[in-house]
């Protein structure tokens, strides 16, 4: 037997996830929770340290009241546990095996088979399936949703997770001036794609939340377009959007381009958006309700000329896995959004001027809510880019 010590390699100081589970539990107590079962990837990770590209497969995270919290995973996977997470109990399945037997039996061996059970109803990695058997196999439990309940306090971050942030906004500033250092008549955007990963990578990003946005001419019309092979001809527009990602926390930034000779109705869709941006950032304040910040940029797009009420514009952002880098699920910039900014709460704002079947020009900004206003965390140019 190998008896080896094995050497943990922690994101943050065990304190800080220690802080992070009290703060649930506070929030467990509050809701009458027994017992929280987090299957959704970002969650454990904020919990534990824990995290692997193998998040395909069932991995729950078991967090009593009080006493050890306890992973369960694909049989694999174990040895991420023992690597990244500060939590020690843990159990797993082969894949011969159903998860959801082990997640029950594990339940039981906790003495919460007649617990109130709190399970994450939102989860993407938690299916109807699974939740039925849940119910099905622990019939003394009364179940409820425990949605949010991590989340409610992910959405502010530390001065440590705060730190992340700002370093992955060095990288995505780096991505940003190789994308632009590429674009010029007749390059692809397979090429412009390729430049940007490889700066952004050779910075120390990890494997972002969603791919590196390039697109140009009208295929910027199009929603979330990456690279397709096209090359890009005089006159065009470019639009790229860009993540670093440290830790797995991201910060993201947005810049439109034009390639000579310029137009000029593009230039004015690039000034709109980004003066709609900046009137935006000036408005956010602790306090201040979402939905009001959201009504500033969408005023301001619709008397620059174009249609400001169509989409939510920012979204929180932080810990990611694929298929996203924000955090939008738990909080967005958007219509009637009466829920109130704090600081330290951290928003990818990307303002975008749409004109399907034209272009679409966006200008982006990661910030950070302070004590009396916002911070602008990524830096880079904001101006219309001629190349």
């Amino acid at each position: 037997m190998n008896d080896a010590v094995v050497q943990k390699d922690l994101a943050f100081p065990v304190e800080e996830f220690q802080r992070r589970l009290k703060v649930v539990r506070q929030e467990m107590a509050e809701r009458g929770l027994d017992l929280l079962v987090v299957s959704t990837p970002e969650n454990i990770y904020y919990m534990s340290g824990y995290h692997t590209v193998g998040y395909f497969s069932s991995q729950f995270l078991l967090v009593p009241i009080s006493g050890d919290p306890v992973h369960i995973t694909r049989g694999i996977e174990e040895t991420n546990v023992k690597v990244l997470s500060w939590i020690e109990q843990s159990t797993s399945y082969m894949d011969h095996e159903v998860p959801i037997e082990l997640l029950v039996d594990t339940i039981r061996k906790m003495g919460c088979a007649d617990a109130v059970i709190g399970v994450e109803k939102i989860s993407w990695f938690l299916s109807i399936v699974d939740y039925e058997r849940l119910r099905e196999m622990l019939v003394g439990a009364k179940f409820q949703d425990g949605s949010f309940t991590v989340e409610s306090s992910r959405v502010v971050k530390s001065d440590l997770e705060l730190e992340y942030i700002r370093q992955a906004a060095r990288i995505a500033e780096v991505g940003m001036e190789m994308g632009i250092s590429q674009i010029r008549a007749g390059a692809n955007e397979n090429d412009i794609a390729a430049e940007i990963q490889r700066a952004v990578t050779s910075m120390g990003s990890e494997y972002p939340g969603l791919p590196v946005f390039v697109s140009s001419g009208v295929r910027t019309s199009q929603a979330h377009a990456t690279w397709a092979g096209r090359r890009v001809q005089e006159g065009d527009p470019v639009l790229l959007e860009i993540s670093g990602c440290v830790h797995r926390y991201s910060a993201a930034l947005m810049r439109f381009i034009l390639v000579k000779p310029a137009n000029r109705e593009m230039e004015r869709m690039e000034e709109v958006s980004r003066k709609a941006l900046e009137k935006m950032i000036s408005a956010i304040r602790p306090g201040r309700p979402l939905g009001e910040v959201w009504d500033v940029w969408s005023s301001a797009v619709t008397e620059g000329g174009y249609e400001g009420r169509f989409k939510r514009t920012g979204y929180s952002i932080g810990i990611n896995f694929p298929p996203d880098w924000g955090e939008g699920y738990i909080l967005s910039f958007k219509r009637g959004e009466t829920r109130t900014l704090r600081p330290n709460m951290t928003f990818h704002i990307p303002s975008l001027v749409k004109v399907f079947g034209f272009a679409d020009a966006g200008t982006s900004e990661t910030v950070r809510v302070t004590e009396t206003g916002c911070e602008i965390l990524t830096n880079f140019p904001r101006q219309l880019h001629v190349r």
